[in-house]
């Protein structure tokens, strides 16, 4: 018990140390820039399975600050404005007898955004916002049958198509900073345009597995260019 509080102590004298090195001011502010970097839980679809996480890059800046007045931090408060790349992959394969089904589909979006920022302790940031923009869906299905005689698959039909769909969505997030440039953080999105596999096959003739690639949930690392 005593070696275990001693580690403890040590940890925290640690923090202390580390934790000392982050101005006492605003973490967001007007002309502040960032660049982020993120994995997280691609949008859930009926239509086949994701085979690798959802990716982001991310890029902000500072437009306004200082909108209400805090205790802690005076003039607390900030709006900015970025853009965000995110990518994810889908993959299924089924058939029957000797016939292979294979679908792919690589979700790519590229989106602007804007959050309002807001400290409600030190070194924690947290916000909320709004995004919009443009999904791009590449989606191919190949067919092939095997045949016992030749011990390999033959091709029988391949389809490649690319789907354009619009992306309107909100996020919420916070981020801790150990130092003045460097923060981890936690994000949720939700894309109010996607749409379910039945409806894409409506709408476009074929499914597209709807939507865009705006992680459900991602945890990111953040740098802070200048301030």
């Amino acid at each position: 018990m005593r070696h275990f509080l001693c580690i403890i102590l040590g940890l925290l004298a640690g923090w202390n140390v580390f934790a000392s090195s982050i101005s006492e001011i605003e973490i967001a502010t007007k002309g502040q820039t960032s660049i982020g970097v993120g994995v997280g839980v691609p949008p859930f679809t009926s239509g086949a399975a994701a085979d690798i996480p959802c990716f982001t890059l991310s890029a902000s800046a500072g437009m306004a600050s200082g909108f209400v007045t805090s205790e802690l931090f005076g003039k607390n408060g900030a709006v900015d404005l970025g853009i965000q790349f995110a990518a994810c992959h889908y993959k299924d394969v089924f058939g029957l007898y000797n016939t292979k089904q294979e679908v792919k589909v690589f979700q790519s979006s590229m989106t602007l955004r804007s959050a309002f920022h807001f400290q409600f302790m030190k070194y924690f940031d947290a916000y909320a916002g709004v995004c919009g923009g443009l999904n791009i869906c590449a989606e191919s299905f190949m067919e092939t049958t095997t045949y016992s005689e030749k011990s390999h698959f033959e091709l029988w039909n391949q389809v490649e198509s690319n789907t354009f769909s619009p992306v309107v969505g909100v996020y919420v997030g916070s981020r801790w900073f150990f130092t003045d440039h460097f923060s981890l953080g936690l994000e949720a999105a939700y894309d109010f345009l996607r749409t379910d596999d039945k409806a894409c096959l409506e709408a476009y003739g074929r499914s597209h597995f709807g939507g865009s690639a705006l992680p459900i949930i991602s945890v990111f690392a953040s740098f802070v260019l200048g301030k």
